[in-house]
């Protein structure tokens, strides 16, 4: 049975999802997952990863820009900026917010938009 190790880096402002994005490009599999506790990251790794994969890891997580956001979490930015936008009462709604209510509806039951 495979086993597992941390490393663990001294580092904030972590955006865990894009890191864990970044690292799986690289790692893959190898990758069990991240954690964090507001001062340091903690990559968990097989036990079966090289050396250099390690330093990899070392490398990525230096270079990593927490102030960035993964795809998912930019449309989930964007779908809320939307309503929010809707806010307002129905007799101030123009056909415009009125259309866009109808796309976030259909992007939230799964229906293609164009």
């Amino acid at each position: 049975m495979a086993g597992m190790i941390d490393l663990v880096f001294e580092r904030q402002g972590i955006n865990l999802a894009l890191l864990h994005d970044e690292l799986t490009a690289v790692l893959g599999g190898k990758l069990v997952g991240l954690s964090q506790d507001g001062r340091a990251v903690r990559v968990h790794l097989l036990d079966s990863s090289t050396p250099d994969e390690r330093k990899t890891v070392g490398e990525i997580v230096a270079r990593h820009d927490g102030s960035r956001f993964t795809a998912a979490q930019q449309a989930e930015r964007e779908r809320q900026a939307a309503l929010e936008a809707l806010r307002k009462p129905w007799a101030q709604w123009s056909a415009a917010d009125k259309d866009a209510l109808l796309r976030l509806l259909a992007g939230e039951l799964g229906l293609a938009v164009s």
